[in-house]
């Protein structure tokens, strides 16, 4: 999963009374299992995926009350996942601070990961008490559950396909169910408590799909157009992932500058900065930035489309003004 630096999506009320609720849960100075915990999730990231969660839920027809303990269940589980990323990629930040395998231990960030996984499906519950119905409830978690699941077959993928070059449409594939998942866990939780019908849900799930491979583009960019990202700019080559940029340079590249590129990214012996130093200066020779920036457009696009089966109003142009370039793009 990623931690991208889009501009602040959450409406400061949404945001504060989901930041509430955190430190209620997990106050300054737990300690054991919640220690590790409240350090993934405080100070706060984006809540880009609360936010959605409340909207989308709002967009159908829910209320705020209901979907508040889901909203704190989504991050909880996002964030889980997110922990246990860093110690697959190796990476020692997160939002700018330590990652919790650095300051723990691999173990313990381990253990808090998976905390964090219970934590959230023990809030989703809540939403029962909070006055959702519980066939709603039922389909929530039908849906965080099927949308995790389908992101760790993703992962499984992008591990598999690290080291070598790959099919641009298998790389997007793979992308569409890493995060575009993990947006669609938000909406279709959202919707679901919400009330959604199956239509709503199909428009919804289009939506966060297409959002979620452009999201996904917008990470692959970061190393290489000067945004400052939430991860290390070296990351990617490290670990030999084949990002949009570098897949798009690659095909536009003659065949010498291919064998370069494929030899960066097959490379396990040389610094990764200077691996990283190389690759960019491929990837910018070739024109992958623009080329992804253009592919990340046209996904955006259609999550615009997807939102017009929904009942208009100020919900739904929230959830449409993400699409709005420069917001995520």
């Amino acid at each position: 999963m990623t931690d991208i630096d889009v501009p602040q999506v959450a409406d400061p009320e949404v945001a504060a009374m989901v930041r509430a609720e955190v430190e209620g849960r997990w106050p300054l100075g737990v300690s054991g299992l919640d220690e590790v915990v409240r350090y993934g999730l405080v100070p706060f990231g984006k809540m880009m995926g609360p936010w959605l969660l409340i909207r989308s839920s709002l967009a159908v027809g829910g209320d705020l009350a209901t979907a508040l303990p889901a909203a704190v269940a989504l991050e909880c589980v996002q964030v889980g996942a997110m922990m246990h990323d860093d110690i697959i990629d190796s990476d020692t930040q997160r939002r700018g601070k330590p990652a919790a395998h650095s300051v723990f231990g691999r173990q313990s960030a381990i253990v808090g990961g998976d905390g964090l996984f219970f934590h959230g499906f023990a809030a989703l519950s809540e939403c029962r008490q909070a006055g959702a119905p519980a066939d709603r409830v039922a389909q929530a978690l039908a849906i965080l559950s099927r949308a995790g699941l389908r992101i760790g077959d993703a992962a499984i993928r992008e591990i598999r396909m690290s080291r070598e070059i790959c099919p641009v449409p298998s790389y997007l594939d793979m992308i569409a169910d890493k995060s575009g998942a993990l947006l669609w866990m938000a909406c279709g939780v959202g919707g679901a408590l919400g009330g959604a019908d199956d239509t709503a849900l199909q428009a919804l799930s289009r939506y966060s799909d297409q959002l979620g491979i452009a999201y996904q583009i917008r990470d692959d960019l970061m190393p290489y157009d000067g945004t400052r990202a939430g991860k290390p700019n070296i990351s990617d080559v490290r670990n030999g992932r084949p990002t949009l940029p570098v897949l798009l340079a690659h095909a536009r590249a003659p065949r010498a500058e291919q064998q370069h590129i494929e030899r960066l990214l097959a490379d396990t012996a040389a610094p990764a900065a200077e691996r990283y130093a190389a690759m960019s200066d491929l990837v910018h020779a070739h024109d992958g930035v623009q080329a992804a920036r253009e592919v990340s457009h046209r996904h955006v696009q259609q999550a615009t489309a997807a939102l017009e089966t929904l009942p208009p109003g100020p919900h739904r142009d929230a959830l449409e003004d993400l699409t709005v370039p420069g917001r995520l793009v």
